[in-house]
């Protein structure tokens, strides 16, 4: 029996939970005036070395400094001597050890100058709160503190300055143009979402009497079966069209889905496992190595699933946040499929005629553009491969079960391919509907739900664009007083007959902080009794 019990449905949370986007340690820092970190001198020469096709330098410092400053991977350092006193301002990107000389090396991108110890060489951290555990509050408690008061603005002010994600929020729909007056109007009805302003549309199904047809969204319905036919080597893959595929295999650990269960519990676990769900210790499944912003573009960034709620027991709706059209390009393949099967889909089938790395299909005009997954073979023995397509031929990039070409046979092997699908792909003002994001209303014209309660099922992506410094302002000062209660800085901010006290200074930020939030609090109108 699973120890947490949920629908396999993303909790509205927002979309970059760990990023810091009100404020930063070094603007929480700049605020409490901290003073700075002193500089470390080098245990020894700077050195260079090869690492994956980059040149980086090694700055070595003692085994006390290292644990005195806590250096990290992402510290920001000023690396300088008396040859160069201006020196050079480097992001660490690892940290090694030196060997039985008990020195540590920081390593960094080679700024193409060497720093000696004889001239004096010194390296300076760029902020005083580090994670060492010798020097008080740490780096990374500050960073729990941002997102503990992010979480807390956007509560108290009901609107967001990052993205958040609304999953299925149901909606009432009923016109209010009667016939008599459509002269007047050019849409059926509208609905206004909870939460504004909106960002993007993932998700609108709409009740057709008897299901939800989907308007904004390319998904696929995922189904499970014959639970007892899995096995611990199991996979599911996706492939946004890019040179990347999300790997989701079956396990025991927080990047695995569990197999030994119902058909329900294991579309809920791949649906957790999806959504990187924190409240059952899903961790996040990152697209291959694949990037934005430096930062891993993950399975939950790209991807929506909701398991069993109104798709049926053992089913996991999957739907590609991206716009429908690049949606509908993205591809889906398992290695078991006397388990898993596809609805809501497309699925091309063309007979090989070739073999090799390279292949040929007799027709290569159904499957996608740039990168996709090609599968073939039957119930627990699927090959699957992704390629890339020039007409008929099909080049293999990534080998995803290690034996796709040895098992292709010309004239026989029948490769498919599955993508997402949508019922609509019309978002515009004179065709099915279209929304103004700044109020959160969407309108409906040829395609519109039942005047039913409950007819509308819609997820989205709100938040402001623009972080209002007043809000920079209030989450710094918040964190800053978090710090000063919980932390001990009186030698840092002194007490006297001509300095205000911390508890008077903590009552006051608490008032202006108040102050600051109350002009961005948006209020609750109560409708009255509804279905």
């Amino acid at each position: 029996m699973p120890r947490v019990f949920t629908p396999g449905h993303r909790p509205d949370q927002p979309l970059y939970p760990a990023d810091l986007i009100y404020t930063t340690v070094a603007k929480v820092e700049a605020y409490l005036q901290l003073p700075s970190a002193r500089p470390t001198e080098i245990a020894s020469n700077t050195s260079t070395a090869s690492e994956g096709g980059v040149t980086v330098i090694k700055i070595p410092i003692t085994g006390a400094d290292y644990r005195r400053w806590g250096f990290a991977a992402d510290d920001v350092i000023t690396l300088y001597d008396d040859v160069d006193a201006l020196g050079s301002t480097l992001t660490i990107t690892g940290i090694e050890s030196g060997g039985a000389s008990g020195v540590i090396n920081l390593k960094a991108v080679n700024p193409g100058t060497a720093y000696t110890k004889a001239n004096n060489g010194a390296v300076q951290p760029s902020s005083i709160l580090t994670n060492s555990s010798q020097r008080g509050i740490t780096k990374s408690q500050v960073e729990t503190l941002i997102r503990r008061r992010q979480d807390y603005i956007d509560r108290i002010c009901r609107i967001a300055w990052r993205p958040r994600i609304v999953v299925d929020e149901y909606q009432n729909f009923t016109t209010f143009k009667p016939y008599r007056r459509r002269y007047y109007t050019d849409y059926v009805g509208a609905i206004y979402l909870k939460q504004r302003p909106i960002q993007r549309v993932l998700r609108m199904g709409v009740w057709q009497g008897d299901k939800y047809r989907e308007l904004a969204a390319a998904r696929i319905r995922l189904t499970v079966a014959s639970p007892h036919l899995l096995n611990g080597t199991d996979k599911i893959f996706l492939c946004p069209n890019v040179a990347h595929t999300a790997t989701l295999s079956s396990g025991t650990s927080s990047t695995t889905w569990a197999k030994d269960f119902g058909v329900k519990t294991i579309a809920s676990e791949i649906g957790n496992l999806i959504n990187e769900d924190a409240a059952t210790a899903k961790a996040a499944i990152q697209i291959g190595s694949m990037t934005e912003n430096s930062k891993a573009l993950n399975v939950a960034h790209e991807f929506l699933a909701t398991a069993n709620s109104d798709e049926g027991d053992g089913n996991v709706l999957i739907s590609s946040m991206r716009s429908t059209d690049e949606g509908e390009i993205t591809t889906i393949g398992t290695t078991n499929l006397s388990c898993f099967g596809f609805d809501l889909s497309n699925t091309v089938s063309q007979t090989a005629t070739s073999t090799g790395s390279t292949f040929a299909v007799s027709d290569g005009s159904g499957f996608v553009e740039g990168h996709g997954l090609y599968y073939y073979g039957t119930g627990t023995s699927i090959k699957v491969a992704r390629c890339t397509k020039s007409g008929d031929n099909l080049t293999i990039q990534d080998d995803l079960t290690s034996n796709f070409q040895a098992g292709l046979v010309a004239d026989s092997t029948v490769i498919k391919q599955t993508t997402f699908d949508s019922d609509s792909t019309d978002e515009q003002r004179q065709k099915d509907w279209w929304s103004m994001e700044d109020n959160g209303a969407i309108l409906f014209n040829n395609q519109y739900p039942f005047f039913e309660n409950h007819s509308l099922k819609i997820s989205y992506i709100y938040g402001e664009r623009y972080l209002d410094k007043a809000i920079e302002d209030a989450c710094t000062k918040l964190v800053a007083m978090d710090i000063l209660m919980t932390d001990d800085y009186t030698a840092m901010f002194p007490e006297g007959t001509q300095n205000v006290d911390l508890t008077t200074k903590i009552s006051k930020l608490d008032e202006e902080c108040k102050r600051l939030l109350i002009p961005y609090q948006e209020g609750i109108i109560v409708a009255g009794m509804g279905g």
